[in-house]
């Protein structure tokens, strides 16, 4: 148990200054609110129109998830070759099939078009 009492303080002692923190802000803090506050902002530009805001296709957030899938496979794939020597025929064909369930997904996606750009 005593191992465990610098995490406790240590915990302890993050809540204590975020909390002490939080109330100086509050005391000490602005009073009055600011004419923009509730403003959004674009890349630090103040948006003029509201109605100027423009929105993104939904292919663009299919093709990131995409890539972060794609992403994932390599870091799965990274440890594989490392010990590929060690694992043999077995690990070769579960790094196949592996490979192939994501290629079939990767199809699956080109057929739907979640690739294509005009849509």
């Amino acid at each position: 148990m005593n191992e465990y009492l610098g995490i406790l303080i240590f915990f302890v002692v993050a809540l204590g200054v975020g909390f002490v923190f939080t109330v100086a802000n509050s005391i000490l803090g602005p009073k009055t609110k600011e004419k923009m506050e509730g403003y959004p902002y674009e890349c630090g530009v103040p948006l003029y129109d509201l109605e100027a805001r423009g929105t993104f296709k939904q292919g663009y957030y299919l093709l990131g998830l995409l890539l972060i899938l794609f992403d994932i496979e390599v870091a799965f794939l990274f440890p594989w070759a490392v010990v590929f020597k060690d694992i043999g025929i077995y690990g070769l064909i579960e790094a196949v099939l592996f490979i192939a369930i994501l290629f079939l997904g990767f199809v699956y996606a080109w057929k739907k078009g979640a690739l294509k750009w005009q849509i």
